[in-house]
């Protein structure tokens, strides 16, 4: 008697049902997405407590017929394609006909639908797969899907699932993701005991944003909208004070499909650089329409992944738009002179060292003080000089659209010649604005500045050096003198001058101009001693350099800062190309509106 045997065909579906179906959850995506291809305005979506006991979808879409319907729950049964060919033109969300079949495999199934064409419904029951019942209902058009007893009749499934709680919140998740994905659809979602949520179709995706992440969440978030090489993405960003700890909030969808995907994470994530810490994750809604021959659909089981014919230029396609729409989070730091003429400071640039200029932060005058001058070198700020932190708009723009103008996280100026900056604990600036105030961390602010500073010295041209009076003669380890010869043309650029002087030494004649001469060795040890994690994931070693640099030479908390070195500050500050955060992500300012002030003292 041979060993191998053919599975009965009821094995066969239960074991192709636990692909397709593995949590309610996927019960809810696959329902979902029937609804939406049959055209649906509205879409209801109600769970009991436990989900696996009950799940109900009802939409008001173009419904089945009789026929239909009982075709619907037979396995690879679908109006979507035809033949192989359908499948690289693949425009729909499902196209498999396996949902309804593989749904009715393992649980309690009830089927009521109507079309257009017919005067009554019909109502299908169905147990583990086999149809039990068919009669005819009374209803309006579109259909009604009511799944009981979920893995009835597979306990090991049910074994396996999550606490109530993990698997609402995945349904959750699942229902938020298409609502977010489609505005213009009317939203019901209930759960037995707990929510009850009616989202009204919404006039575009910041007023479906606003709905689900809560009044004063569009204030910070952005629309973008890029198209590169066939491929259109839009959608929604999170400011980046907005990013949680996990990837929960960030969808993507393509071609109308929510999926996951570790390509369009990742250019998202590199879009936003540095202005993330390397914990937090953008909160974002992005949608993607591309040629449906240039990416399969059908990768994998429940149609969650996808996989891009060229993945590495979508990766590109997204990462820039990303990018470009993070820019607008950007203010500009802006010094009125004579006539109240805006001029931009000397040392602004752009991202990557163009225009750029080698002046830094003088050093203090009291030899060889720690404590850095932050007004550009041989240019003392003028007192009766203003500093404004606002974004460059135009007053077209400004008169097209109000909302662009409060897109910017630093908005108001501080336009009178005598608005004063504090120093806190010597560790923050504090400065009133119109609207509120600024509130700036001098270490991370600073270490900005020296970080794009030192970033276009390494991509372009040397950097200042300053001779030092008496050389500074540094002992290093032996890795550390090996470190030193294999970075020596880079720190030339950075403006150190330095040569061997014995066995294990180094005679330090020259220091970056901008950085005092203690804070320049410390910084110069700093990078050397990091070297053995140069290069890591891939980081270039100017990338690597320039962040080590900046870090150990920028001003530390606890240093006391005069009146012209803190303005000086926030204007370098807001001449960088990202003023929103340091170089590992954190921020370097934070803007307190008057409104949140008053709704802490009870005024609101």
């Amino acid at each position: 008697m041979p060993r191998i045997r053919l599975l009965d065909p009821s094995v066969v579906g239960t074991i192709r049902a636990g692909e397709v179906i593995d949590r309610p959850a996927a019960v809810v995506k696959e329902l979902v997405e029937n609804a939406l291809d049959a055209g649906s305005t509205l879409v209801a979506i109600h769970a009991a407590s436990h989900p696996e006991r009950l799940i109900r979808v009802q939409d008001d879409g173009t419904g089945m017929s009789r026929e239909d319907a009982l075709l619907a729950l037979r396995r690879h049964a679908t109006s979507k394609i035809e033949s192989v060919a359908d499948l690289s033109r693949i425009r729909t969300l499902g196209f498999r006909g396996e949902a309804l079949a593989s749904i009715a495999e393992v649980s309690r199934l009830m089927l009521s639908t109507r079309s257009i064409d017919e005067l009554t419904g019909t109502q299908v029951e169905a147990l583990g797969g086999a149809v039990i019942q068919v009669s005819g209902v009374g209803r309006a058009v579109g259909a009604t899907v009511t799944v009981e007893d979920l893995f009835f009749n597979t306990p090991a499934r049910l074994r396996f699932l999550k606490s109530r709680e993990a698997e609402i919140r995945v349904l959750s998740r699942i229902v938020w993701n298409y609502a977010l994905t489609y505005p213009r659809v009317h939203w019901k979602f209930s759960v037995e005991g707990r929510e009850d949520t009616d989202l009204p179709e919404a006039r575009d995706l910041l007023e479906r944003w606003e709905v689900l992440y809560g009044r004063g969440s569009e204030d910070g978030a952005a629309e973008f909208d890029d198209e590169a090489g066939g491929i259109h993405v839009s959608g929604v960003l999170g400011a980046p004070e907005q990013a949680r700890a996990s990837r929960d909030y960030q969808t993507f969808a393509v071609n109308g499909r929510v999926v996951s995907s570790a390509t369009l994470g990742a250019a998202l994530r590199q879009g936003y650089g540095n202005l993330l810490p390397g914990d937090r994750y953008p909160l974002a809604l992005v949608l993607i329409e591309i040629d449906p021959s240039h990416v399969d659909s059908n990768v994998h089981p429940t149609k969650r992944e996808v996989r891009f014919r060229d993945e590495a230029r979508m990766f590109q396609v997204l990462r820039r738009a990303v990018e470009a729409s993070m820019r607008r989070y950007v203010p500009t730091g802006i010094a009125f002179g004579e006539g109240g003429v805006a001029e931009r400071p000397s040392g602004a640039g752009t991202y990557g060292g163009a225009g750029t200029t080698g002046e830094g932060p003088a050093v203090a005058a009291e030899g060889r003080s720690t404590t850095a001058t932050l007004a550009p070198a041989g240019a003392a700020l003028k007192a009766e000089e203003a500093l404004t932190l606002a974004l460059e708009v135009s007053s077209t723009e400004a008169a097209a659209d109000p909302r662009d103008r409060e897109r910017g996280d630093v908005e108001e100026s501080l336009a009178e010649p005598e608005i004063p900056i504090w120093q806190l604990h010597e560790r923050y600036l504090i400065a009133p604005i119109r609207g509120g105030m600024v509130i700036l961390d001098q270490h991370a602010a600073h270490e900005r500045i020296l970080y794009e500073e030192a970033r276009a010295h390494l991509y372009g041209g040397t950097g200042a050096s300053q001779v030092l009076l008496f050389p500074r003669v540094v002992d290093l380890t032996p890795a550390e003198l090996d470190a030193l010869l294999m970075l020596e043309p880079h720190l030339r650029r950075l403006g150190y001058e330095a040569s061997l002087f014995g066995e294990r030494q180094v005679a330090v004649r020259g220091v970056p101009a901008a950085i005092p001469e203690e804070a320049a060795i410390d910084s110069l040890r700093a990078v050397l001693a990091s070297v053995d994690t140069l290069g890591e994931g891939g980081e270039p070693p100017e990338e690597h350099i320039a962040k080590s640099f900046a870090c150990h030479a920028a001003v530390r908390s606890g240093q006391a800062l005069g009146p012209v070195e803190r303005r000086a500050l926030f204007d370098r500050l807001f001449a960088t190309s990202l003023p929103h955060g340091d170089p590992h992500g954190r921020s370097t300012y934070v803007r307190v509106s008057m409104e949140e002030l008053d709704r802490r003292f009870g005024r609101r």
